[in-house]
């Protein structure tokens, strides 16, 4: 019994998705602006306590995720970058397979 299947890495593939990444950055940090005009020009409008509270709990509310989603999109960027073009996992699958050939099975 061995084990044995190929892993192919497709390296446009990589590059599509790190290509795709900083579009989506792009498109969320736009959408943050928006957001936060839309709600400054809401408190303007509403130029009361009730106004102001609206304001901060945008901040808290809607804000924040998407600060949040803009982290784990520049985690994944890093990480697209880090891997593209380097053989990280290539170097992975050339030590399984060692790993792999020095397992005897019976």
């Amino acid at each position: 019994m061995g084990l044995k299947q190929d892993i192919v890495l497709d390296d446009m593939a990589f590059h599509t998705a790190s290509s795709e990444m900083k579009a989506l950055k792009e498109r969320t940090e736009a959408l943050k602006t928006k957001l936060k005009q839309m709600y400054r020009d809401m408190t303007t409008a509403l130029d009361t306590p009730a106004g102001r509270q609206l304001e901060m709990t945008a901040e808290d509310v809607l804000i924040k995720p998407i600060d949040d989603l803009l982290l784990v999109i520049q985690h994944v960027s890093d990480t697209l970058t880090q891997i593209i073009g380097t053989g990280y996992y290539k170097d992975i699958f050339i030590k399984f397979e060692q790993l792999n050939e020095s397992i005897k099975f019976d």
